[in-house]
């Protein structure tokens, strides 16, 4: 460790600061020291002048008077201090570091992320000061937060606990770290990442019992957000005393903190039924803070469940004019126009209310039955999803994947419970679209799409501060305490202004970096009748589902007919899906698993697949848009007659669309691939700790007896020679292993490497097919909305058409007969579902009567477009018939003109003698 020795202050800048005169005073003669030493030439001296000048002047002047004038010119000085270091040999240990430390700290103080985040990045790699570095690594962890980087915020915040462990004296710093990391994990979503809260909870606690710290800041910290854990994972009764120990001691704590707490305290008595105690918390809560909005939503809850329905709905109402428009009158049955949601600050937490809101004028409907409530409650979810849009598209607002699985699982399968209550399909029909198209656009953060579509810095910083305007026009606005109608119509217009330049910058964003703009952008929904028009017909039928842990419904549209379908008990289907896929997954089958296997199966069969659905399917070309838990259940391997083990797969020809707006948006891409087939097998994976895929080899050499390319087998199917020529191929096909992988990340492995789901979004392809054969996706374990299907979803971003993609590891040889004998028919011209149906027929015919399950046969599903493949060979082998026909016609044309042409030759006379 390099330590940090003591600098020398100057004695002039000194007696300023701590002189007693008045500001102005001491500023006057601070200008003259200035320019007196600006004489001097550069040095260190000179340097460190520069340094102090901006942190023990202008720094604390800021803090004092909250100028931007005075951080603006603490980073100005600092700057130059650095400048005049860059060029300085010779300086002391630590010189530099602390003077980057600064600059990253007062870019920070400033607003001024993407700066701060560059000095932070630059101390760390280039420092020696290990100091300082961790000191800024804890600054890059709460910069990463604030930009939404949650994993490099936690590598950050690990790198300092790495650091510190083994030094005494730093408990207060660990106790921060663990404390941070686990505010972190919160952020990113508690319930998934409870026991990673827990973990770093109780070591900041342990650790401050034992230090004998007097900080108790901090353990009001550690109980606050043990409650929070608690309280989202439905343990109410055990996350009260974690509140009360905050609230015990209050003196210590802000009034609007207190009001969190207190409310926080009678959300959990709220659930406990022991409303006497939850009003009065959030009366309390109200009075200590009447701008936070929670307790009125709270309140909401509390008469809702007491049957005073109108009171209940007038304080979400409540709610949300507090977080648009706090002088607008509160009418219980009233809605906020469009501009009240583009105004409000924060979005986030408006849109929780309007769909809490929504659901109250669904229960008031469940308690009289007056459908005048589910047509308020319909149009308030449709004003909830308005809220969705702007909320991507502008918000500063940054929340996890698993945020907005949960917000729209939550928004959009109850709007459809409204629908089905109010027998609309059409309109069902637009909101499973809508929830798949935003779990479509949520698998790439908007962090990550930043990389993957290789945005410049100084992009990135653009957008940043652009949206940042925008937020703080709208702040100044909502805490405007203006009635003048001028005043507000100004502020409004500086919004709206901000507003406009920022999706000016978007549009231009667009041209420049297609695919940001791509990764980013909102799918619009495939119109009903156009959905109607193109996807069915009398052979053809679209069974669209939504699902989460508490409600589910399906939609089966057909030429016949349209069914609008709930699922019941759908607690107890998810366990069955679950125990159904432990089973699929298991590849050790015999006749008692077997035929436990036949009777779950037809079970959720039933359930899912009512009777007169079943009715009007069979026989057909089913599309299936599923989610949740059933995106990774193979729908043909269903039992439809457990006494003579009928699959599904037997009487229906299936395939997989994510979305149908999604698939009907792929056909609107031209490719032109030059080449036919890109096939890889790296068999051997010594350096990943792979086992080897012994039929992988013969897979690819099989396909490509059918299929003309290059395929690259062993030491040869690198990450390079596939990522080299992969937008080159018109099929692609991978047979390796693969995993859901850490931090939501899934790969593919390589002989050498691994390739990660955010290099696949970054590559771009033009392939008709992508198989992913032989997949690992966590052996016998269920990865709700990841696996294979996550890296089936990043082929199809990066520009696949289709994707043949396994949901489990399957026997090797299996797998190499199955592709087989669907190429075989690919190559017959059969559609992809076809071919892949025959295969798996084929191979259920040859295995009849035999304990061979599903688990062998139903792993690899087809998901996107299903037109037939047409190869190259094909087409040269037409394009030589036809040429040869033309030859031929013309020759028959020539010989028929001769004939012609002949008989019209007026014979020669003979010659007289």
């Amino acid at each position: 460790m390099i330590t940090t020795c003591c600098y020398s202050q100057d004695e002039a800048l000194m007696r300023i600061i701590n002189s007693d005169s008045p500001l102005e005073v001491r500023q006057q003669k601070m200008d003259s020291l200035i320019k007196s030493k600006e004489l001097e030439s550069p040095s260190e001296i000179l340097a460190e002048f520069y340094h102090d000048l901006g942190s023990k002047w202008y720094q604390n002047n800021w803090w004092d008077s909250g100028n931007d004038s005075d951080i603006e010119k603490a980073i100005f000085y600092a700057q130059k201090s650095y400048n005049i270091k860059k060029q300085v040999s010779g300086l002391q240990d630590g010189s530099v570091e602390k003077t980057l430390f600064n600059l990253g700290y007062f870019h920070f103080l400033k607003g001024k992320i993407y700066e701060a985040i560059d000095f932070y990045e630059l101390l760390v790699d280039k420092g020696q000061d290990n100091r300082l570095i961790q000191k800024a690594n804890r600054g890059l962890g709460l910069l990463y937060i604030a930009i939404g980087d949650f994993y490099k915020a936690l590598d950050s915040f690990e790198s300092v606990l790495t650091y510190y462990m083994e030094k005494p004296g730093n408990e207060t710093t660990l106790i921060k770290t663990h404390i941070q990391i686990a505010n972190t994990y919160s952020t990113m979503g508690i319930k998934e990442h409870s026991t990673e809260i827990k973990l770093h909870l109780s070591k900041a606690d342990s650790i401050y019992n034992k230090s004998n710290s007097d900080k108790f800041y901090l353990t009001n910290e550690i109980n606050q957000l043990e409650g929070n854990r608690l309280l989202e994972t439905g343990r109410y009764k055990e996350a009260i005393p974690s509140y009360q120990k905050v609230l015990a001691d209050s003196k210590n704590l802000f009034d609007s903190d207190r009001a969190r707490v207190l409310n926080s305290l009678a959300y959990a008595q709220l659930k406990l039924q022991n409303f006497e105690s939850s009003l009065e918390n959030l009366n309390k809560a109200i009075s200590f803070d009447s701008n936070y909005t929670s307790p009125f939503e709270n309140l909401g809850d509390l008469y809702i469940a007491e049957k005073e329905f109108e009171k209940g709905i007038y304080f979400y109402q409540k709610a949300i004019v507090f977080t648009t428009d706090k002088k607008k009158q509160i009418k219980y049955d009233d809605e906020p126009i469009l501009q009240d949601l583009e105004l409000s600050v924060n979005k986030i937490k408006l849109l929780g209310h309007i769909i809490v809101k929504a659901n109250g004028w669904l229960k008031y409907y469940e308690h009289d039955n007056n459908q005048k409530h589910l047509t308020r409650s319909l149009e308030t979810f449709a004003l909830a999803d308005q809220l969705v849009d702007i909320i991507r598209s502008e918000s500063t607002e940054y929340q996890s994947k698993l945020f907005w699985r949960e917000k729209g699982s939550s928004l959009y399968a109850k709007a459809v419970e409204v629908c089905y209550l109010l027998d609309k399909p059409e309109e069902a029909y637009y909101f499973m679209e809508r929830n798949k198209a935003l779990l479509l656009l949520e698998d790439v953060t908007t962090e990550q799409a930043k990389e993957i579509a290789r945005l410049p810095k100084v992009m990135v910083k653009r957008e940043y501060e652009l949206k940042q305007a925008i937020f703080l026009a709208e702040n100044e606005l909502q805490n405007s305490n203006s009635k003048s109608q001028d005043t507000l119509s100004i502020l409004k217009s500086t919004v709206y202004d901000n507003k406009k330049m920022y999706n000016t910058f978007v549009d231009s964003l667009s041209l420049a970096f297609p695919e940001y703009a791509k990764l980013k952008k909102k799918v619009d929904v495939l119109p009903y009748k156009n959905f109607k028009n193109i996807y069915i017909s009398q052979d053809q039928v679209v069974l669209q589902y939504i699902l989460n842990d508490e409600q589910g419904y399906g939609l089966l549209s057909s030429a016949n007919q349209t069914r609008f379908f709930k699922l019941d008990t759908v607690n107890l289907l998810n366990d069955d899906l679950v125990s159904l896929y432990s089973q699929l997954t298991d590849m050790t089958s015999n006749r008692e698993k077997m035929a436990k296997y036949s009777e779950s199966s037809n079970s959720v069969f039933q359930r899912l697949i009512p009777e007169e659905v079943y009715n009007e399917i069979n026989g057909k070309k089913l599309t299936i848009v599923s989610d949740h838990i059933l995106q990774q259940i193979p729908f043909e391997s269903f039992v439809v007659d457990k006494e003579k083990i009928r699959y599904l797969i037997e009487d229906v020809e299936i395939r997989y669309a994510y979305s149908m707006s999604y698939l009907d948006a792929k056909t609107e891409i031209d490719q032109n691939p030059e080449k036919e087939l890109l096939g890889l097998a790296p068999v051997q994976f010594a350096s990943l700790g792979l086992p080897e895929l012994a039929f992988s080899g013969a897979e690819i050499s099989e396909v490509n007896k059918i299929f003309e390319g290059r395929i690259a087998l062993n030491k040869e199917a690198t990450k390079s020679s596939l990522l080299t020529d992969l937008s080159d191929y018109k099929i692609v096909h991978l047979s390796t292993h693969a995993d859901v992988g850490e931090d939501g990340n899934p790969w593919i492995a390589f002989s050498d490497e691994k390739l990660f789901l955010n290099e696949i979004y970054a590559n771009k392809n033009q392939a008709d097919m992508v198989v992913l054969s032989g997949c690992n996706t966590s052996l016998g374990e269920l990865k709700k909305g990841e696996g294979a299907m996550s890296l089936a979803r990043g082929f199809f971003h990066s520009g696949a058409k289709s994707v043949v993609s396994s949901l489990w590891t399957i026997n090797d040889k299996t797998s190499k007969d199955l592709m087989t004998a669907f190429y075989k028919g690919l190559d017959e011209g059969m559609t992809k579902s076809a071919a892949l149906r025959k295969a798996k027929i084929d191979y259920i015919n040859e295995y009849r009567g035999t304990a061979i399950s599903p688990s062998f046969w139903a792993a690899l599903i087809v998901i996107g477009d299903n037109s037939p493949i047409s190869t190259s060979n094909w087409a040269s082998t037409n394009w030589l018939w036809l040429l040869f026909g033309l030859f031929a016609t013309a020759a028959l044309v020539f010989l028929q003109f001769r004939r012609k042409k002949r008989s019209f030759v007026i014979p020669k006379r003979s010659a007289t003698k």
